[in-house]
């Protein structure tokens, strides 16, 4: 029995042309976007319209681009800018892997961030290497630590972030998982990726911790895939605005709350003595 009377039997014919139906119309909505932005993806999709096998991924990379449209900003209901095709046959290739929505809209950013206005910039090739290899905790965990951390704004203008701690039941809130040992291995992933850590050694859980209190302090290169993923592609202190603190102000801050310890500790001492 052929495989198209098999298909026509279980149903599963009309199933798939609604399927194709649906993708033609979503291609057809980004195809002069991809034109004009980077002309060999848009062939490199062309043939995945052929591979049936690949369906689901060409469904992502259709999701990611739709994204993606939505990030940039148009001059002259014109769009001037162009992706380098290496970075963005590459985040498509990678992306067409993930069918979560969250790390869609992370692909869909750099994919965003990776157009300009000469299209030879290849500098998001770091991140997209990055990104591929995050799980989807690992995802909420790194968009939770760079939007919540401090960013603090060094003399030579470098961004760095202040520590930040997170409680293992803040985790099981924001992961959705209440496996510690799960946590913990997600922890000491995204610290090898040089992503997470204060400091030397620093990133995750402690052994000496009985609290289990993590450290989640984001690293520069994490604060910069963050925001090349929210498809920003300009100076960072641009990106973080008001919500920056001079290296100065934060050294006077941690001095006064020292002085400020230092004071209680002698009121104690003073009462327990009299």
């Amino acid at each position: 029995m052929s495989e198209k009377i098999i298909g026509d039997l279980i149903g599963a014919k009309p199933i798939a042309e609604a399927i194709n139906t649906t993708v033609s119309k979503t291609f057809e909505g980004i195809e002069g976007f991809l034109s004009r932005v980077c002309a060999p993806a848009l062939e490199e999709i062309g043939l995945l319209f052929k591979d049936q096998i690949r369906h689901w991924r060409l469904t992502n990379i259709l999701r990611i681009l739709e994204k993606a449209q939505g990030k940039l900003e148009y001059e002259d209901e014109k769009l001037q800018i162009k992706a380098h095709p290496r970075v963005a046959l590459s985040i498509l290739d990678n992306g067409s892997l993930n069918d979560d929505d969250e790390i869609q809209e992370m692909w869909a950013g750099l994919f965003a961030s990776s157009c300009t206005k000469d299209g030879q910039d290849d500098e998001n090739l770091i991140f997209v290497d990055l990104l591929k290899q995050l799980t989807t905790v690992e995802a909420k965990i790194l968009k939770y630590c760079c939007q919540k951390g401090r960013k603090i704004l060094h003399k030579n203008g470098l961004i760095t972030a202040d520590s930040l701690e997170i409680t293992c039941e803040e985790l099981f809130e924001l992961t959705e998982i209440k496996d510690i040992h799960r946590l913990d291995r997600e922890l000491d992933h995204l610290r090898s990726l040089e992503l997470i850590g204060h400091g030397f050694g620093g990133g995750g859980f402690s052994t000496e911790d009985e609290d289990l209190v993590a450290d989640i302090t984001p690293t520069a290169l994490a604060l910069n895939l963050f925001i090349k993923a929210q498809g920003f592609n300009d100076e960072p202190l641009k990106y973080w605005n008001g919500d920056v603190i001079s290296y100065e102000e934060l050294e006077t801050e941690r001095k006064r709350i020292e002085r400020e310890k230092w004071e209680e500790n002698n009121k104690e001492n003073s009462k327990a003595s009299a």
